[in-house]
């Protein structure tokens, strides 16, 4: 059989017996045709099954990253593709072995986007302009402590330990591991104000932030209320920008990474090492100061 009707016969097996979408499918015509296209310009033939080599492989993905200067995700994806195609061949007995591939290409990691010093002071005299207290209290609970937006909306009075020169939370976080988080004395404060104002209001609800039909505060109303926020503070803003702000606030304040990664309820350090990356800013006056 052809190579071109064995990559016809390949795409209707991972349709049909993989249940890929055809997006899926097309993509993998596309990543296949182009690797069948560089081997026949490369090498001045269709490659049939056991052509194939790990030489051809290194090759493709040298001629991928140096020559097409494609990102490492979609040169991972080809190289991906192509491992497919020769598993299939290889459970369909067409080939004898499967050549070894090269490794992955590394993804070069880039800082989130935090939001700068200027930027956290615009947000903070906004929200506080506004007057709203139980808007300030979230915008300090996100900013201050790092919550993630499932963890601040579902936050329960009993969670709650707070004294005049100390505080804590103890989050719920993924998978339902549970830490505590300290709370400073900003955020401490418009918490504070936020108790007494809904005492004031007659609120009864277990939740720190009720919402308006019964249970906790919206993801969306939260979310509005971050919309309407940057709106005026003239900033594209989004819940989880206030979590990257924080870890990225602790980590230029020379906190150790142990204690950052127990902050924000990250697993894994490697989670929690990406805010140590330079930003652009910082990168381009390093630059200029070295310059000769």
């Amino acid at each position: 059989m052809s190579g071109i009707n064995l990559l016809t016969d390949f795409l209707q097996h991972t349709r049909y017996q993989k249940g890929n979408s055809e997006k899926s499918i097309a993509t993998y015509r596309r990543c296949l045709n182009s690797f069948f296209k560089w081997y026949s310009e490369t090498n001045g033939r269709y490659p049939e099954p056991n052509d194939i080599t790990s030489v051809d492989l290194r090759e493709y993905q040298n001629f991928l990253q140096n020559i097409k200067g494609l990102k490492a995700n979609t040169i991972n994806l080809y190289m991906k593709t192509i491992r497919l195609y020769l598993e299939w061949l290889l459970e369909k007995e067409l080939i004898g072995r499967m050549p070894s591939f090269p490794k992955n290409i590394k993804i070069q990691q880039t800082q989130p986007k935090a939001l700068t010093r200027n930027e956290q002071n615009r947000v903070i005299r906004e929200v506080e302009r506004s007057g709203n207290i139980r808007n300030i209290a979230i915008i300090r609970l996100l900013l201050s402590c790092g919550l993630r937006l499932s963890e601040l909306i579902s936050l329960e009075l009993s969670q709650l330990d707070l004294g005049e020169r100390h505080g804590f939370m103890t989050i719920i976080g993924k998978g339902g591991k549970v830490r505590k988080v300290p709370v400073p004395p900003e955020a401490r404060k418009a918490v504070f104000d936020w108790l007494a104002e809904r005492e004031k209001k007659g609120i009864n609800s277990n939740y720190l932030f009720p919402g308006r039909l019964g249970g906790h505060i919206s993801k969306s109303q939260v979310s509005n209320i971050i919309d309407n926020l940057g709106h005026f503070a003239r900033l594209e803003l989004h819940p989880h920008i206030f979590r990257h702000t924080c870890a990225t606030n602790l980590v230029r304040s020379n906190i150790d990474l142990v204690t950052v990664a127990t902050i924000l309820g990250h697993s894994n350090l490697s989670t929690t090492k990406v805010y140590t990356l330079p930003d652009e800013k910082t990168m381009a006056a390093a630059l200029e100061q070295a310059e000769v």
